[in-house]
């Protein structure tokens, strides 16, 4: 076997010496642990070590011992399983967000109103991004109740908006807390800002309460209307203002 040595100022023999050493040990476990080995063209040493899982042989440039090895097609399949586990796990969670919102509903109106919103929901069930709480999937089934044209989750720059209102002009956010500290709320001007700019002239944040949602979602777009009809009017102000100035 190689020993590693290090002379001063000769990086490149070091690397060397560490090469021959990796390659030396590879091929003395690999014979020890009786793993079919073959010289290729070149004459580098190729392993060809089995797969963990399948058994197929599998070729590989080293070998280290307990090490455990999977062949590509194996592997593929460990990732489709993982992913549908992911899935399968999303889906509950979001699942279950419907329960507590239907829960919710029934306590303040009747259920049978919103028949048609919970079939929605439950066809689009394991959406990634989709319904990552329950006064979001409240706010889904109203707004499909009353015919509101909406699109959920989307990505405006590296901004995730909850739900975007083509027809009135608005981001609909859900908040936890209507008053942050100020750094929050400094951050929240000017994500908002940008996502508006994005999206072109006339467009609005409105953030609503989850308190809100979860005692009054049958007021959800009355409140909307109410909020754009009383914005509009302070902006009708201001302009009068600057035209009498």
């Amino acid at each position: 076997m190689f020993r590693i040595w290090i002379p001063s100022g000769k990086l490149t023999l070091a690397v060397f010496y560490i090469i021959c050493e990796v390659k030396n040990m590879s091929y003395y476990e690999a014979s020890e642990d009786n793993i079919p080995t073959k010289k290729d063209s070149r004459g580098f040493t190729v392993y060809y070590p089995v797969c963990h899982i399948c058994g197929a042989s599998l070729m590989c440039w080293s070998y280290t011992r307990n090490t455990q090895y999977t062949c590509k097609d194996c592997r593929e399949l460990l990732i489709e399983r993982a992913e549908d586990k992911k899935a399968s796990l999303l889906a509950e969670k979001q699942k279950r967000c419907l329960e507590r919102a239907v829960d919710r509903i029934s306590r303040i109106t009747k259920i049978e109103k919103y028949h048609s919103s919970i079939k929605w929901v439950e066809n689009h069930l394991g959406k990634t991004g989709w319904f990552q709480s329950t006064e979001e999937v409240m706010v889904t089934l109203e707004l499909i109740r009353k015919n509101v044209k909406a699109h959920h989750q989307v990505k405006i720059y590296n901004y995730s908006v909850d739900f975007i209102l083509p027809d009135y002009k608005v981001v609909l956010e859900i908040d936890g807390k209507l008053y942050h500290g100020k750094d929050k709320k400094e951050y929240e001007t000017v994500r908002d800002k940008a996502i508006c700019e994005k999206l072109g002239d006339g467009w609005q944040v409105i953030r609503i309460d989850t308190d809100c949602i979860n005692m009054k979602i049958t007021r959800l777009v009355p409140a909307i209307e109410s909020v754009l009809k009383r914005r509009k009017a302070i902006t009708g102000m201001e302009e009068r203002a600057i035209k009498v100035s």
